[in-house]
């Protein structure tokens, strides 16, 4: 798993590099840690907003650590066809 040490950057930056990386991943997990507990407010609304998986979320002495799950993503027509048994017809 990579993991994406931010603990000497200010907000924004580890919000910017978690949305970044988040946004070139196809699918995988990261783990991404943290102090500025501004940014575990903004980096947990882009998860919401990307549907990516929480795996962990702790904060320990003031650094935050999130360990991120993030899945291939399929079109609606695509999650339909699945259900219905289709595949690519």
């Amino acid at each position: 798993m990579e993991e994406l040490n931010l603990v000497d950057m200010e907000c924004p930056e580890p919000f910017l590099k978690t949305a970044a990386k988040l946004m070139t991943m196809k699918k995988g997990s990261i783990k991404v840690v943290f102090k500025d507990p501004k940014c575990d407010d903004m980096i947990m609304e882009a998860l919401k907003l990307m549907e990516c998986k929480i795996i962990s979320h702790v904060e320990k002495n003031g650094i935050f650590e999130i360990v991120i799950e993030k899945e291939d993503k399929k079109t609606n027509n695509e999650k339909v066809d699945e259900k219905l048994g289709l595949g690519n017809c």
